[in-house]
């Protein structure tokens, strides 16, 4: 009896574990690995794992769930800029069109900088649970997503150098073509602390484009903006990030926030214009 329970759990995970992987097909070596552990573990070690805190995004509802019970988050949410916000020329604007895409996301202009040369760090605690590479103009850019527990996303894209702890962990990640970003699970999730070191570069050299883009979503709820069928059957990313991304600015720390407000809009033709921030 206890081997038909054990054999029915481990059936439960592969399904499970595979539906969570359909944002692309590709299983990093490490996750074969860890589902060769799982079927050895004993059976009241599934319920250990069961009370890890994993937020994932369901493709057939069209929203974010969780397994396992998130804690409540800190309030007021406040975090620091992920770069040094004193060096940044302008503000790429969450919520708005640029070229030819709806963005979630924004981003930091570094237009006055000699090279791209800007370092790049973990804004607030988070899980490593998504990633991408892939070529733009020629040259690798990373994309990294973090959750953290009580259900606030963060997207650190468009990074072109990383430290050693996350360059070892990109090595593994299928590279993709020109433009596709398409992303790639990580499983497990990697624990990333507030202020750790992530990237020595940022953007495109051979053209001297310093930017890297910046996006933070609150999966708890959505942001109450109101996008009609036409918008979103147009641009695919809506349900996903559209309808939970904030207005990051309004959180940043201290004189930080009243720095990146009193700076121009990075896109000449969307400028300021944004579907969350005021």
């Amino acid at each position: 009896m206890k081997n038909k329970i054990l054999f029915a759990f481990i059936a439960i995970l592969i399904l499970g574990v595979s539906a969570f992987f359909i944002q692309k097909n590709f299983v990093p070596e490490d996750i074969e690995e860890n589902q060769e552990n799982i079927s050895s573990n004993k059976i009241e070690d599934f319920f250990a794992q069961d009370a890890k805190i994993d937020w994932y995004f369901d493709m057939e509802s069209k929203n974010w769930k969780v397994s396992g019970a998130p804690p409540e988050c800190d309030e007021p949410l406040i975090f620091p800029s992920p770069a040094d916000i004193k060096l940044a020329s302008s503000i790429l604007y969450p919520g708005q069109i640029r070229g030819g895409d709806y963005k979630p996301h924004g981003g930091i202009r570094f237009d006055g900088l000699e090279n791209n040369g800007v370092d790049v760090y973990a804004p607030m605690d988070g899980n490593l649970f998504m990633a991408a590479r892939h070529l733009e103009s020629g040259e690798v850019q990373y994309s990294l997503y973090f959750t953290n527990d009580c259900g606030m996303l963060y997207k650190l894209d468009h990074l072109r150098e990383l430290t050693s702890k996350f360059n070892s962990i990109m090595e593994k990640i299928p590279m993709g073509g020109e433009g596709d970003s398409r992303t790639t699970q990580i499983f497990p999730s990697i624990f990333v602390g507030k202020g750790e070191h992530v990237a020595t570069k940022i953007g495109i050299e051979a053209n001297k484009n310093i930017f890297f883009d910046f996006g933070v979503y609150d999966l708890r709820k959505t942001n109450g903006v109101v996008y009609d069928e036409e918008f979103r059957a147009k641009f695919y990313n809506i349900d996903q990030f559209g309808t939970h991304a904030l207005c990051w600015l309004d959180y940043l720390e201290g004189e930080e926030k009243n720095i990146a407000k009193s700076l121009q809009g990075g896109d000449g033709i969307s400028g300021k214009t944004s579907d969350y921030c005021d």
